[in-house]
């Protein structure tokens, strides 16, 4: 498993040298604080591909107390070293991204109840399923997971456009030739989201616009009543509420991605 061989190497100096290996011991995982927890699968790969005893008291998306037990494991103290930071640093960083997508998904429901908080795909490479896994933990959603199962037209697609025509006929192509996909276009200002609805867009993907700007496009809908609305740009804890209160249908936002990793207390004793 690279996760573990990562850290590990080719062997463990300090418990090596310090001859206390072959002792048995318990390992326990808790959270310093109050936390939504996410990376029970990862830690399980971990003890099984150690051979460790182990009793998860906890599953992912569960909301864990300070001091609650997640985790309870006997072993050699080998075993349990080796296991220690990488189930450690797995249960901080997930549990954090899972943490504070509730927390936007908390802000944002206490005014609008049906809305959704989804995520980019602007996470950080290698490790896009741990992070997807975090927010889906957290109540959120995913906005796109690559380039190949969603249709987003961004600006660096229509600058290859020199007329309205040209790109009409384009995005007449694209929506007959994807007729089981929903066409999302980035839009800027009120005119740009007002000529794409036109066209036929399914979902409009308003970007760092401002609140007015943001209601006005909403108002699309009375015209366009299958139309969806995003808003996207720099919406986090601080500011989603503002945005939930314009009417649109889902946020989008990096922000989890950023998410601080949580303190997980890990303690290891010799069995008595």
């Amino acid at each position: 498993m690279n996760l573990l061989y990562e850290d590990l190497g080719y062997f463990d100096l300090t418990t090596h040298g310090l001859g206390i290996g072959e002792k048995q011991a318990t390992m326990s995982f808790a959270p310093k604080g109050e936390v939504i927890l996410c990376g029970v699968d990862e830690v399980l790969k971990v003890m099984r591909e150690l051979n460790i005893e182990h009793k998860f008291h906890k599953r992912d998306g569960d909301c864990v107390q300070g001091k609650e037990l997640i985790l309870e494991c006997k072993g050699d103290a080998a075993s349990l070293h080796k296991a220690w930071k990488i189930s450690q640093n797995i249960f901080e960083y997930m549990s954090g991204i899972a943490t504070y997508t509730n927390s936007l998904v908390t802000n944002a429901r206490e005014i609008n109840p049906k809305i959704s908080v989804a995520t980019t795909r602007k996470n950080f490479p290698g490790v896009k399923e741990l992070m997807l896994k975090s927010v889906m933990a957290g109540g959120g959603v995913i906005h796109r997971m690559g380039l190949y199962d969603s249709i987003l037209v961004f600006e660096q697609h229509l600058n290859f456009f020199k007329t309205k025509e040209e790109l009409e006929s384009a995005f007449s192509k694209l929506k007959y030739e994807f007729l089981e996909k929903k066409i999302a276009v980035e839009v800027e200002d009120y005119e740009s989201a007002s000529y794409f609805a036109s066209l036929g867009a399914d979902i409009l993907q308003c970007e760092k616009m401002e609140y007015e700007t943001l209601k006005k496009c909403v108002g699309l809908k009375e015209h366009y009543p299958h139309l969806l609305l995003s808003a996207t740009g720099g919406i986090n804890e601080s500011n989603i509420a503002e945005f939930a209160k314009c009417g649109v249908d889902f946020i989008v936002t990096s922000s989890p991605y950023h998410a601080k990793p949580l303190d997980i207390k890990v303690t290891i004793k010799e069995s008595l």
